[in-house]
């Protein structure tokens, strides 16, 4: 089975996302939990539950090769409708949705890549809007300030049940804030001869927006509520004696916070409204996590593991290098620079060889032990390791022939490369360079297919730099090749067969 386990660990805020989008897999009652294990009927909806999670706590045990497809779509405009609602529309190849479904955007900032989920306002075969409300000082918030046109973001669609239904039945619409945009989209979508009321309301009348686009909707009755200003234009305080009026008979499609949407839900069931009539959605805002030991321990997340890759690249591609050669230097001209520069060089080389074993451990670790999550995001960083690996080989090769073209010359000469353990040298070195020009995005989109398979070479780097190690430093090294072989062997068997 492709999905062998789903878990809600400590964290769930209870935005009932993911019973929305798996009713038969989660109840939220009140903090989220699994109500079945019949994952094999749901593995789509489990998917999309665990991307959409705001607060990732939800973990699927899943097989490497399962996972969730996402579409692309580029942002081709952006208004501001109020100081701080936003309006971004994307284009896309291709796009279908019903009213009142929402989307969920991939976004990424220098801490990691996040999914948050927005309602859609419009949406054409290619193309989709969405009117979202800028929190100061929150993470998407700031990214979605900074955003500009033209950037591509990917994205899952078609997701809630909160949609319109296809009746002639008169509809009433309630709601606050930005629960305007899937009402936008089911005044959009209903037959002009249906009779429409939209009750909304709002602090004060700097909050307003799409006040023209309402205005245009036929047999469409507005009634705006401001719950802080008092003016002649708009009524004030409460919606509750508009709530009393509602016909029974009514469709009744309620958008906004937790309070509001409960409210006007429970009194209309007390006043004998058909339960069948009333559609509603909440949604709830939440701060970032900033406390480490809960971000690492209880939800497996690193945190800022942009920044930190970054930091290595620097470091180690171009501050390391020149740190080195200086030194190197300096022991040529100062003989009592030698001692301690040969020494750096065996830390340099230790640190070299013990990257390549976190490469070489992490990946089968994380296949086999899928429960422990840490393990999953500790492979990100196999990059970054893979270059803190091969540049203290490269840079070693720099000082070893730039300062010397003869020792470039006799590279190439046989007597470097006639016996096993020269050979195995030579091929570490010459592995150590490739994997270093091509670990990056370009060579990886310019390579296509054959980025993949370059990329294997990392496996004849990292048996002959063991090889060579064991050799001239510890014997151990042959056992901890060992030990990886049976790793590496026991997770491609239980990868195969769990397919």
């Amino acid at each position: 089975m492709p999905i062998k386990n789903v878990k809600v660990i400590p964290g769930c805020i209870s935005c009932k996302a993911c019973e929305n989008v798996a009713p038969a897999i989660f109840k939220v009652q009140p903090k989220s939990k699994v109500i079945s294990e019949n994952f094999n009927d749901f593995q789509s909806e489990i998917l999309q539950a665990e991307a959409i999670c705001p607060v990732q706590v939800i973990k699927v045990d899943k097989a490497k090769w399962f996972q969730l497809k996402l579409k692309s779509a580029n942002l081709i405009k952006k208004d501001y409708l109020t100081e701080d609602v936003v309006e971004l529309t994307f284009k896309t190849d291709w796009f279908t949705a019903t009213a009142g479904q929402y989307v969920s955007l991939q976004m990424e900032d220098w801490k990691w890549k996040f999914n948050r989920q927005y309602s859609i306002t419009h949406f054409s075969e290619n193309s989709f809007t969405l009117t979202i409300k800028l929190l100061e000082d929150w993470r998407w918030s700031k990214v979605l300030r900074k955003i500009k046109t033209w950037k591509t973001l990917n994205f899952l669609w078609g997701l809630w049940k909160f949609v319109l239904k296809n009746t002639e039945k008169e509809k009433v619409f309630i709601w606050t804030g930005t629960g305007l945009s899937p009402i936008i989209s089911m005044l959009e979508n209903t037959n002009e001869q249906v009779k429409k009321t939209v009750i909304f309301w709002v602090r004060n009348k700097s909050e307003l927006f799409y006040e023209d686009l309402l205005q245009s909707f036929k047999n469409t009755e507005i009634k705006i509520y401001l719950s802080q200003d008092k003016t002649e234009d708009y009524n004030y305080w409460r919606v509750t004696e508009e709530i009393k009026n509602i016909n029974n008979d009514a469709e009744v499609y309620i958008c906004g916070n937790p309070n509001m949407t409960d409210s006007v839900v429970q009194w209309l069931t007390n006043q004998w409204h058909s339960k069948e009539n009333i559609y509603s959605e909440w949604f709830v805002a939440w701060k970032e996590e900033r406390n480490l030991f809960k971000l690492i321990i209880l939800k497996w997340t690193i945190p800022y593991e942009n920044i930190l890759e970054k930091m290595f690249l620097t470091i180690w591609l171009f501050l390391l290098p020149a740190l080195y050669l200086y030194w190197a230097q300096e022991s040529i001209l100062y003989k009592s620079w030698f001692i301690w520069t040969m020494s750096i060089s065996s830390l340099l080389f230790a640190l070299s060889w013990y990257s390549v074993v976190f490469v070489m451990f992490i990946r089968p670790l994380s296949d086999l032990f899928t429960r422990i999550w840490l393990l999953k995001k500790l492979t990100k960083f196999r990059k970054s390791f893979w270059i803190i690996s091969a540049s203290i080989i490269v840079t070693m090769l720099l000082y070893k022939y730039v300062y010397n073209f003869d020792n470039f010359i006799n590279y190439f000469n046989l007597s470097k490369w006639n016996s096993l353990y020269p050979f195995l040298s030579r091929l570490s070195e010459i592995t150590a360079v490739i994997l270093l020009i091509t670990s990056n995005n370009f060579s990886q989109k310019k390579l296509w297919i054959w980025w993949k398979r370059i990329q294997r070479s990392s496996y004849l780097f990292f048996i002959s730099w063991a090889l060579v190690a064991a050799k001239w430093w510890l014997d151990s090294y042959y056992y901890i090749i060992w030990i990886w072989w049976i790793l590496w062997l026991w997770a491609f068997l239980k990868n195969k067969f769990s397919k």
